[in-house]
C-alpha cells in the first residue's frame, strides 16, 4: 500500500509541474534570425546581349571644278549585338556602391546601303561604328543590398569610317577610307540584381556620341562626269549616335 500510495504522488507532481514548465519555456524570447547584408566589393566580368539603333552622316563633295556642291544624307545603322565587360565594386557604410567599367560592344556595328541622286550620278552609301564605354557606374542598393539601381557615364572610344559608291553616266568611282579612331562620350542607367552570393543578372540602357567629321577619302574610278579625281570626296560615319539597350549576367569574383 506505501509504494501505491508514492507512486501516485510522484503521479502528481509530474502532472502538475509539466504546464509550469510549458508556460516558462513560452515566456523564453526566440533569437531572431541573423541579417545577411550583400558586399559589393571586388572585381567582377560579364557578358551581355543587346539592341542597338542610331544614325551617322554621309558627306559628298563633288569636283569643285565641276559643280562646287556638298551633299549630306543621315544614314540609320541598327541591329543584335553582345558585349563584354569588367570592373570592380567598391561599397560604402550607406548602402552605396560605385563601380568602374570597361565594356566592347561587338561586331562592328553596319547600316544598311542608302542611296542620294545628285547631277548624273547616284551616290550609294554605307557607314559603320565600333564603340568600346569606360567609365564609373554609381549606384543605390536595396533587397539588402543585393539589388542595384545606377547611373553610367563616361568616354567612349571607337572606329568610325564606311564606303561610298558613286555610279553615273560616266563610269563608277568609290571612296573608300580607312577606319577613324575618335572619342566621344555615353550616358546611360541599369540595375543589378544578385541571385546568389557570386551572380549577377543586369538589365541597361545607354546613349553613346561619337561625334566628329567622319572618315574621309578621295573618290577613285571611271565616273568622271561628276567625279574628276580633282576634289572629290566622301566623309562617313560623322556625328555618329547610339542608342544601346543591353541584358546580361556577371560573375563578382569578391563579393558575398
Amino acid at each position: 500500500m506505501k509504494r501505491i500510495i508514492l507512486r501516485e504522488l510522484a503521479v502528481a507532481a509530474l502532472l502538475v509541474a509539466a504546464p509550469l514548465n510549458l508556460a516558462g519555456a513560452a515566456e523564453m524570447p526566440l533569437k531572431a534570425p541573423a541579417v545577411v547584408l550583400f558586399d559589393w566589393t571586388g572585381f567582377y566580368a560579364g557578358a551581355d546581349a543587346g539592341y542597338s539603333w542610331g544614325s551617322s552622316r554621309a558627306t559628298t563633295t563633288a569636283d569643285t571644278s565641276l559643280l562646287g556642291a556638298v551633299y549630306t544624307q543621315g544614314v540609320t545603322h541598327k541591329g543584335w549585338e553582345a558585349s563584354v565587360e569588367g570592373g570592380y565594386c567598391w561599397q560604402s557604410p550607406v548602402a552605396m556602391a560605385a563601380c568602374f567599367e570597361v565594356r566592347y560592344d561587338f561586331p562592328r556595328e553596319r547600316s544598311g546601303t542608302t542611296s542620294i541622286d545628285i547631277p548624273l550620278t547616284t551616290v550609294y552609301n554605307q557607314t559603320r561604328i565600333d564603340p568600346l564605354l569606360i567609365g564609373p557606374q554609381l549606384g543605390f542598393l536595396t533587397d539588402l543590398n543585393r539589388t542595384m539601381w545606377y547611373v553610367a557615364g563616361g568616354l567612349a572610344v571607337g572606329e568610325v569610317g564606311g564606303s561610298s559608291t558613286a555610279i553615273g553616266t560616266g563610269g563608277t568611282s568609290v571612296a573608300d577610307p580607312a577606319n577613324k579612331w575618335i572619342t566621344g562620350w555615353y550616358v546611360g542607367a541599369g540595375i543589378e540584381h544578385m541571385i546568389d552570393r557570386h551572380w549577377g543578372l543586369k538589365v541597361e540602357y545607354d546613349y553613346v556620341r561619337l561625334a566628329s567629321s567622319g572618315a574621309c577619302a578621295p573618290y577613285v574610278g571611271s565616273n568622271y562626269a561628276t567625279f574628276t579625281g580633282l576634289g572629290a570626296s566622301s566623309c562617313l560615319g560623322a556625328n555618329a549616335f547610339d542608342n544601346v539597350t543591353t541584358v546580361g549576367i556577371d560573375y563578382h569574383f569578391g563579393a558575398h
